[in-house]
């Protein structure tokens, strides 16, 4: 496949790097996001600050990695699409999966469409070259489990579906993986969360407490450390607690704070490495929202941009330093008053209260408790709602789903009959060329069908009526089949 690398999983060595090795301008250095789920707001504040204080290690990366949410952020950000934007998608999809009484587990609840939908509609047209060289999306591949990158488009659907591919979680996603240039893929996160060629001269960003470049810090005496599909994690309940967030999210107002940790995560990172210097405060700026500006290359210095003071005075924005200021260093106590207004005029905007009357009633407990008291009564009914409505959606890929489920299942039964043992070779060996053949009947004869052409389902017929006599004729015919000692 052009523009794809296929690689096992790497455990890269942990350890903090010198600035000079990260930023050589003559090897060139990269990015890697973390896959995370709805931690993504952590990436939003690091890149945010990056953007403002450092630009030119954006601007310059060599490459972008990101696996799951990482490869959505990464591409998002390539792509210029605006922070408030970004942002209002995020607590819309947030407070869906919140809304529901099983959370993204509900069945009405289908993240794959709401991705995609968002995917095309804020999207340009012309993703795919902005990206093309300069982003590598980590996919799973489900035929060997194999880590593939990809870093060539040639559409923005192209683009689209190795995003869904890449973020796709069986069971809690759907049962069948989607696909991209005609092959399954599940999430990059299950074979290489933090993706990278050289992690020497990479730049990683990840809201989960470890030995990483961009993450959280806190004073601990705990050096318990596990590698986790190439990522370093903190044996801590913090993490525990992170790694139940990224698919069941808490509440807006707690990932503002997250998005905010990771702001000040990315200064001090900036300020260790000595990149640049301690910024001084903005100056107060009047309490008219200010304009929106895209995550692009050349964004304004603090110094230049209006303060953050008049802000940090909303009850929404208080309430979000108010909980962060628990857990701070001293030196991010002092980079408080250095916060982008950009980011924290969007937070603002991001966790005021959304909803009329009925929402506020909603949020009462007796009427949470009566709503749960009731899930036997409802969830059948919404359930059979979601699936003839997904029932619908799925028509179109019904043909090429059906194939891939007698492809697998073949491959499984052939398995299972190869490890069964076989007294005579000669039999062996033809009940091994014998498999070989179905293989490839499956692969020639079943192609891949459209509802609209009665000659594509034919053939579908064809091929699985071929596979289903081969399987008879392997498990009845005695010069075939194993016999069992």
């Amino acid at each position: 496949m052009p523009g794809s690398a296929d690689r096992g999983p790497q455990t890269p060595p942990p350890g903090p790097r010198p600035a000079a090795a990260l930023c050589d301008p003559e090897r060139g250095w990269s990015v890697s996001f973390v896959g995370c789920g709805f931690l993504v707001f952590y990436h939003l504040g690091a890149t945010r600050c990056l953007s403002e204080r450092a630009p030119h290690l954006l601007r310059d990366a060599r490459m972008f990695f990101g696996a799951s949410a990482g490869a959505l952020h990464g591409v998002t950000f390539l792509a210029g699409v605006p922070l408030d934007i970004t942002l209002k998608f995020l607590t819309d999809l947030v407070e869906s999966a919140r809304s529901r009484t099983m959370s993204i587990l509900h069945p009405s609840f289908n993240i794959v469409r709401s991705l995609r939908e968002a995917l095309h509609r804020h999207l340009p047209d012309n993703v795919h070259q902005l990206i093309s060289g300069k982003m590598c999306i980590s996919l799973t591949r489900v035929s060997d489990w194999e880590n593939v990158l990809v870093s060539e488009f040639q559409s923005k659907d192209d683009v689209v579906d190795a995003l869904i591919c890449s973020s796709f979680i069986p069971f809690f996603f759907g049962l069948i993986p989607p696909t991209f240039r005609g092959v399954r893929y599940v999430d990059g996160g299950f074979t290489d969360i933090r993706s990278c060629f050289d992690d020497k001269m990479t730049i990683t960003v990840s809201p989960f407490l470890g030995e990483h470049d961009i993450c959280p810090k806190v004073k601990s005496t705990n050096f318990l450390h596990i590698d986790v599909c190439s990522l370093s994690l903190r044996f801590c309940l913090e993490n525990v607690h992170l790694i139940n967030q990224v698919l069941f999210p808490p509440d807006v107002k707690v990932l503002g704070e997250i998005c905010l940790r990771g702001y000040l995560d990315a200064g001090r990172f900036l300020e260790e490495k000595g990149i640049c210097d301690r910024p001084r405060p903005s100056p107060s700026v009047p309490s008219a929202a200010p304009e929106f500006l895209p995550f692009s290359w050349e964004t304004a210095s603090p110094e230049a941009s209006p303060g953050a003071a008049a802000w940090q005075g909303r009850p929404e924005v208080a309430e979000l330093l108010a909980h962060l200021r628990v857990s701070l260093r001293p030196w991010d106590e002092s980079i408080l008053e250095t916060l982008s207004p950009k980011l924290i005029a969007g937070l603002s905007e991001a966790c005021r209260p959304r909803g009329g009357r009925w929402s506020k009633i909603c949020s009462f407990l007796p009427v949470k408790v009566m709503s749960y008291v009731m899930l036997p009564c409802t969830l059948p009914v919404e359930t059979a709602l979601a699936v003839a409505q997904r029932l619908m959606l799925w028509v179109p890929d019904i043909p090429a789903d059906v194939r891939w489920l007698l492809s697998i299942t073949s491959q499984a039964w052939v398995k299972m009959l190869i490890k069964t043992p076989c007294s005579d070779q000669k039999k062996k060996a033809k009940f091994s060329k014998i498999t070989h053949l179905m293989s490839a009947q499956l692969q020639a004869q079943i192609p891949l069908p459209s509802l609209s052409s009665s000659n594509s389902s034919q053939g579908f017929k064809r091929g699985s009526s071929s596979l289903f006599f081969a399987l008879v004729l392997i498990t009845n015919t005695p010069a075939l089949s194993p016999q069992r000692k």
